[in-house]
């Protein structure tokens, strides 16, 4: 028997750009958000999607502060749109052991991309011995550098 190993392709590449990350706080039924300070020079990272059966979401992030860099399965929500967790052992800039970050990109089909990262995240209170989960959430944009 004869096994042929079909070659993933390159579907997209994008290059983006996160704006300032947000913790997002909800009190008496209202949400409210600040800024969490990282360099702007730091939030860049490019994502190639790969076909494949699930498609591939390579993410190359230089610093990433986010621990996010890898390979991840994905799935594609609509066309041309794609949803991805991922992961690392850490060291984690949000949680104590693994990092985990969900990642929404959503190609507009006019050569941009917009992004949504939401990574998970916990606060700390080493007096008190608790851990409480907190919502951050980084917007961003995108330029597709290859072809769809």
């Amino acid at each position: 028997m004869i096994g042929f190993v079909a070659a993933a392709t390159l579907i997209a590449t994008y290059s983006c750009q996160l704006e300032a990350p947000k913790a997002v706080g909800f009190e008496n039924g209202n949400a409210t958000s600040s800024e969490i300070g990282l360099p702007p020079a730091s939030l860049q990272f490019t994502v190639s999607m790969n076909s494949g059966n699930p498609i591939q979401a390579q993410l190359d992030w230089a610093g990433d502060p986010f621990t996010m860099a890898g390979k991840f399965p994905a799935v594609e929500t609509a066309p041309g749109a794609y949803a991805f967790s991922a992961f690392s052992p850490g060291p984690c800039l949000f949680t104590e052991q693994a990092c985990l970050s969900q990642v929404n990109l959503v190609d507009t089909g006019t050569g941009d991309a917009r992004v949504i990262v939401t990574p998970v995240a916990l606060t700390t209170d080493k007096k008190a011995n608790t851990r409480s989960p907190f919502v951050v959430v980084a917007l961003g944009t995108c330029t597709r550098s290859a072809a769809r």
